[in-house]
């Protein structure tokens, strides 16, 4: 069951990888946050705010600062949720 999980959360890694190169920003937003609900503690959500502010950011943190609030925001909502 883990190997699935694992393979699972690849998968949602290279399809947001895509998303990242290819989509518009809106796109990207809404499937981090379904993965980010999906997924246990989803750290890569942060990764992919760091590395869109590298692609399209000019001395912005915009990026990085909406990952981290999806992150948080997500997390508290799953505490809350779930039993």
């Amino acid at each position: 069951m883990k190997n699935y999980k694992l393979i699972s959360r690849i998968a949602a890694d290279i399809f947001i990888i895509v998303l990242l190169v290819w989509s518009p920003l809106w796109a990207i937003i809404i499937f981090s946050i379904v993965f980010a609900w999906f997924f246990a503690p989803y750290y890569e959500v942060i990764i992919l705010g760091l590395a869109f502010d590298a692609l399209y950011g000019v001395h912005s943190v915009y990026g990085v600062i909406t990952a981290l609030l999806i992150f948080v925001i997500i997390e508290v909502l799953k505490r809350r949720t779930r039993i």
